[in-house]
């Protein structure tokens, strides 16, 4: 049971991630909340976690192979990715976040992820270089991809009403139970032309 909280970060530095076969990543992090800059672990649902790898650039892409390299390794559980020594900075993306125990800053639950716009990104790094230095904002073709995946989330969610699941069903295999990504896909999909991909 998590405790609401209307706490948002809006960049986060990542050192380790740890995860194995049940739903939740564990990642330790460095980011700046309530005035400060800290260090707290964020816990996320693999469902959240593959948001933020959606929504981050070359930064959620570099996390994705090393987890993918992780799941094709013959370790043992739980899966660890030690990257201190180089540490990921995810900037492209507000996450929204629950107290595990209430008013304990130690660790966070992540309820969902938002790609930031370029206008918010770059409001923000200002900030993000003086926290985390190697700072850039994120390319349009990362932003335009991102876009296009939740149009695309949008276009499947039709498709499975469609073949009569009820909506609540159709929302959750489309990865759009939340209801403001659901927003933003439903406007991605009227104003993004259909991707070539998504034609054949």
């Amino acid at each position: 049971m998590t405790i609401h909280s209307d706490l948002t970060i809006q960049a986060f530095r990542v050192n380790r991630i740890v995860f194995d076969d049940t739903d939740l990543v564990s990642a330790n992090v460095e980011c700046r909340f309530q005035g400060a800059l800290r260090k707290t672990t964020l816990l996320f649902t693999f469902s959240v976690f593959n948001d933020l790898l959606r929504f981050s650039g070359e930064s959620g892409d570099k996390l994705q192979q090393l987890v993918c390299d992780k799941l094709w390794s013959d370790e043992e559980h739980p899966y660890i990715i030690d990257i201190s020594h180089e540490p990921l900075l995810f900037a492209t993306c507000s996450a929204s976040l629950s107290y595990l125990i209430d008013q304990d800053d130690t660790c966070f639950h992540v309820e969902q992820v938002m790609p930031l716009s370029l206008l918010q990104q770059a409001k923000n790094l200002r900030t993000n270089i003086q926290d985390f230095q190697n700072v850039h904002i994120d390319n349009r073709k990362y932003l335009s991809h991102s876009l296009q995946e939740i149009a695309s989330m949008y276009r499947y969610y039709c498709g499975l009403t469609e073949l009569n699941l009820n909506e609540k069903s159709a929302r959750e295999k489309s990865g759009l139970l939340n209801d403001k990504l659901f927003r933003m896909a439903y406007h991605a999909a009227k104003t993004i032309r259909v991707s070539p991909s998504e034609r054949q």
